[in-house]
């Protein structure tokens, strides 16, 4: 039984300092979040899950409002009110959201546990 509550223990605390880390990271980013994105523009794009979890972008299928030579948003700081499918990129969404592409800056700060998963 000892064994158990050595590796309970273990993955609790490592729980803990992931999410300390987490919040670490928001902190330093929150100020100033869209400067994280490293405009890949993926985002804007349509996205599906493969019948193996793979993240499926339809580079067919851009938003309107995309310039897909820059990746930029045409319409950026009315994005919300034009578009009706452009969702804000916030913790939740980075932290859950299974279409978010590997490239993107917001997943690979924030998503810690992917970059213990490399080694």
């Amino acid at each position: 039984m000892e064994f158990y509550n050595v590796i309970i223990h273990i993955t609790f605390y490592g729980v803990v300092y992931l999410i300390i880390d987490i919040i670490k990271a928001w902190l330093k980013w929150r100020k100033n979040w869209d400067a994280l994105c490293n405009c890949c523009g993926k985002c804007c794009y349509s996205r599906s899950l493969g019948k193996d979890g793979e993240i499926i972008i339809h580079y067919n299928s851009p938003c309107d409002y995309l310039d897909t030579k820059t990746n930029r948003c045409r319409v950026y700081e009315q994005r919300f009110q034009k578009c009706q499918y452009c969702k804000k990129v916030n913790l939740f969404i980075v932290l859950f959201n299974p279409t978010l592409p590997k490239e993107c800056t917001y997943r690979q700060t924030f998503r810690l546990w992917e970059k213990n998963d490399k080694n």
